[in-house]
């Protein structure tokens, strides 16, 4: 998968106690085919083209935003729903895909690490910065707390976060970068 190197940012999804790799490979398995599927939906359903369509456009307001985005949370939702996923799995990775579509943000990979190893990819600087937003406010560990304790017999504590060094790595390579042609390969 090649990704904008510039554009990719890496945050840990880490739990207290620590998962077992079992665990964390049916979770990292479960978002990424419901982020699959979901992405399939994007391009074939003509009302997710027209909201698309729509946000791209210059004179949408705050509202309409707002709209879409609930709107595109119920589409996803219905989608995972129907694909028999988890009601937490699909509650949890509807509501992260409806806001990262608004505001032009795509999971690029999960991956094991320490932990779970989440990379998102940022269109531009405002993206980074909603990226960042979600974070911080708590939204991102909402979304994995919830999916985590539906795969898991246990309830784990979830703390999600981005290393300073990377978010500041990703930003300065947003604003220097944006029209170069560098780009890493995600293993």
């Amino acid at each position: 998968m090649l990704i904008c190197a510039a554009a990719a940012l890496t945050m840990h999804v880490v739990t207290r106690p620590p998962l077992k790799r079992k665990a964390e490979e049916e979770i990292m398995a479960q978002v990424t085919k419901a982020d699959k599927l979901i992405k399939q939906h994007t391009k074939e359903s003509d009302d997710v083209t027209k909201r698309m369509r729509r946000l791209n456009a210059v004179d949408v307001s705050d509202y309409e935003r707002k709209t879409i985005k609930r709107l595109l949370n119920n589409d996803f939702l219905t989608v995972l729903l129907q694909h028999g996923f988890r009601e937490g799995v699909a509650t949890g990775v509807a509501k992260m895909c409806a806001r990262h579509t608004v505001s032009g943000i795509h999971l690029a990979g999960i991956r094991p690490g320490s932990s779970i190893v989440v990379y998102f990819r940022c269109g531009s600087v405002q993206a980074l910065y909603e990226l960042h937003g979600m974070i911080t406010t708590g939204f991102m560990r909402a979304v994995f707390t919830e999916i985590i304790h539906s795969l898991t017999s246990s309830t784990p504590t979830v703390d999600v976060y981005v290393k300073r060094d990377d978010f500041d790595f990703v930003l300065s390579s947003l604003r220097s970068l944006q029209d170069s042609g560098l780009f890493w390969k995600l293993k």
